[in-house]
């Protein structure tokens, strides 16, 4: 009977220490991974949710949209949202980058729009406990659609 009782509370507290698989809250910088960052930024980017973009893309030193004026940096998200644009995307593999290991990662994702898929890297980097959109190679999406 007190197993029973147990059981319950120890699950919910680990849901919660993990997160609970949940987003990152609004507002808050970056993801807790380097995939997680690039997913939450696509998301955004299909939401038009420039000033949150601006919130997962940043260099170690932290997010743009808490050193650049807002307008500035929703104009540059808004831009590559644009270029953004996909029916689906999958995040395919994670490699860290060498003399950068354990502070950035290379992120491949495919993306698929019209029915083309092109090859998207994303850098990712760490800034202090989470992890921001550094990089993405907007070329790989715009020569594939030319």
């Amino acid at each position: 009977m007190q197993l029973r009782r147990i059981i319950p509370i120890a699950v919910l507290a680990l849901l919660a220490a993990c997160g609970g698989g949940r987003p990152a809250p609004v507002g808050a910088p970056g993801a807790p991974a380097p995939a997680a960052a690039v997913e939450r930024f696509l998301r955004l980017a299909a939401d038009k949710n420039y000033q949150q973009m601006g919130f997962v893309f940043g260099t170690r030193e932290g997010p743009v949209m808490e050193r650049d004026p807002r307008g500035e940096v929703e104009q540059r998200m808004y831009a590559i949202a644009l270029i953004l644009v996909n029916d689906r995307f999958v995040i395919r593999r994670e490699e860290p980058i060498p003399g950068r290991m354990g502070e950035a990662v290379n992120v491949a994702v495919d993306l698929t729009r019209g029915g083309e898929t092109s090859q998207v890297p994303f850098t990712v980097v760490r800034s202090g406990t989470t992890w921001l959109v550094e990089r993405v190679d907007l070329e790989s999406v715009t020569r594939s659609a030319q």
